[in-house]
């Protein structure tokens, strides 16, 4: 297996905080990380072999030969990519990964948009209760 490690720091990276209506949803960020880069097994390719980050995903891919992939990953964390031939095996490890993580993604998505539409109907009705909406509001 070969890697070309291309490595971007941005100073002005922060981690940004939950949005505020995201305490209420169930939603959890996780600051998690895995084990440092000597640690980190070639098959995680979804774990950043520079930060440890678990948001790595594949920015481009080709086949190379029967059973390995040439694949350019990113991690959105601290913006280090990595290129390499990666045995089949280790492409479905990663593959599973991203369906965990859309599905997880879409979950949080769920909460969000039912914890928005709670407080815009509390609202609404609040503004129903103080008469502050009339027929021509409409």
């Amino acid at each position: 297996m070969t890697f070309d490690d291309h490595d971007s720091q941005h100073s002005d990276v922060r981690p940004s905080a939950p949005p505020p209506s995201a305490k209420n949803t169930g939603v959890v960020r996780s600051n998690h990380r895995t084990a440092p880069d000597s640690e980190i097994s070639p098959g995680q390719l979804h774990v950043c072999f520079h930060c440890s980050g678990e948001l790595v995903f594949p920015l481009d891919w080709s086949e190379e030969g029967h059973r390995h992939w040439r694949i350019i990953l990113r991690c959105p964390e601290c913006e280090s990519r990595r290129e390499g031939i990666f045995e089949q095996a280790a492409v479905e490890r990663l593959e599973d990964e991203l369906d965990r993580a859309a599905a997880a993604l879409l979950g949080d998505l769920r909460r969000v948009t039912h914890a928005n539409m709670s407080d815009e109907i509390e609202f609404f009705v609040r503004a129903l209760d103080a008469d502050l909406i009339v027929p021509s509001d409409f």
